[in-house]
């Protein structure tokens, strides 16, 4: 089938598989973990098989990139398989144009390959951004262009069938200060925090800055309130961002404090919270990349989750977050021989009530799957009590 055709199709077959009164109710108890609060249940979010995508083409980055429509049908499909599952998980798509696009704003150069989102190929001088400036209308500046391009179809379309109070148009992945900051200028900002401190600080002001502008113009046009909204997939009701933070695990925690905790505070408040991701750590490899930073993280104003997939003692460093009033994002190993009902259990214990753990779960089996949400929430029930 030809692109236009996959549109409409990917439409009909989500209007068949989305429940819009499970999706308010996801909202709802996403929203409850990111504020603290207790919910009717700790929200499982998984995705689910559907057969029906089988006969829809595949489009690779660099299709996607140049039409929108391309990249519409392949958003569409994760978030048919989000919605198919029945779960707490809450279909969303986006302008997917890779993590350039902060560092676009700067000037920094970037292909778009077939295999994979668009990269970073060509840093930006020091002596071009010793004096630059962010200004204020940042419409035409690097892909700014190509992610309202994006952004306006994907809105229209929603809209045109009917799926826009369910399916929301989340913003662009605009990554975090330091990230922006280390694809701008590249790995020789971590010896300018030695030698150059001063121009340390004015880049991470500057993209502090980026980071406010790319964000605040997708909610815009997404329609979400500054302070709320969906945040990279997730639904938040005390903020609506999400920071990305990979490079940071490159840091010392002394580092980090200095150059980059202060820029997360700021973003943080300028949204009224958000929650943290960052890549480091094998699952059960007992690597340890990021645990170094966890106490500076818990100590940012704002913080209302963190997400991490780090080795060692997971369920240990998942308690140490709750016990600070921050929900942990994401799953937790399961044993090769554990058994689903107690694998469920373990992860219900690290929590204080129906609160502190918004649950990614991978069920083996098509079988386990169709009646995971009816054992969470019964093992819930068994832990907790009657739920509110």
């Amino acid at each position: 089938m030809n692109t236009p055709e996959a549109v409409e199709r990917i439409c009909e077959l989500a209007h068949l598989t989305i429940n819009p009164e499970r999706i308010q109710k996801a909202r709802q108890r996403q929203a409850a973990m990111f504020a603290g609060k207790d919910a009717d249940y700790i929200p499982l979010c998984m995705g689910a098989r559907v057969p029906e995508l089988d006969g829809f083409p595949t489009y690779d980055w660099r299709e996607q990139w140049h039409d929108p429509a391309n990249s519409f049908v392949e958003q569409m499909k994760e978030a048919i398989r989000d919605a198919a599952s029945q779960s707490d998980a809450i279909p969303s798509i986006r302008a997917d144009t890779g993590v350039i696009n902060g560092p676009s704003l700067f000037g920094a150069q970037f292909e778009v390959p077939t295999h994979t989102k668009p990269v970073v190929t060509s840093y930006v001088s020091k002596e071009t951004l010793a004096d630059f400036e962010l200004p204020a209308d940042i419409t035409a500046l690097g892909v700014v262009p190509r992610i309202v391009e994006h952004m306006e179809h994907h809105l229209s379309v929603l809209k045109r069938h009917g799926l826009n109070r369910s399916i929301s148009v989340h913003h662009c992945d605009t990554q975090g200060p330091f990230d922006i900051a280390e694809q701008t200028r590249g790995h020789e900002l971590l010896t300018d925090f030695y030698e150059d401190p001063k121009f340390a600080h004015h880049l991470m002001a500057q993209s502090v800055k980026a980071y406010i502008a790319l964000t605040s113009l997708c909610k815009r046009m997404a329609g979400d309130g500054a302070t709320r909204g969906s945040a990279s997939g997730y639904w938040m009701e005390t903020g609506g961002i999400r920071i990305c933070d990979d490079s940071s695990v490159l840091l010392s925690a002394e580092l980090f404090n200095e150059f980059v905790a202060p820029s997360h505070a700021i973003v943080l408040s300028h949204f009224g919270g958000g929650w943290l991701h960052y890549c480091g750590g094998v699952p059960g490899g007992a690597r340890m990349e990021g645990l170094h930073l966890h106490d500076a993280y818990l100590k940012i104003p704002h913080l209302c989750g963190l997400n991490f997939s780090t080795g060692k003692n997971l369920m240990a460093e998942v308690k140490k977050v709750i016990d600070h009033h921050v929900t942990y994002v994401g799953g937790f190993d399961r044993g090769a021989d554990e058994a689903f009902e107690p694998y469920l259990r373990r992860v219900l214990s690290l929590c204080p009530g129906r609160k502190g753990i918004l649950f990614g779960c991978s069920p083996k089996t098509e079988s386990e799957r169709a009646g995971t949400m009816d054992l969470w929430h019964r093992l819930q029930d068994e832990t907790f009590g009657p739920g509110i």
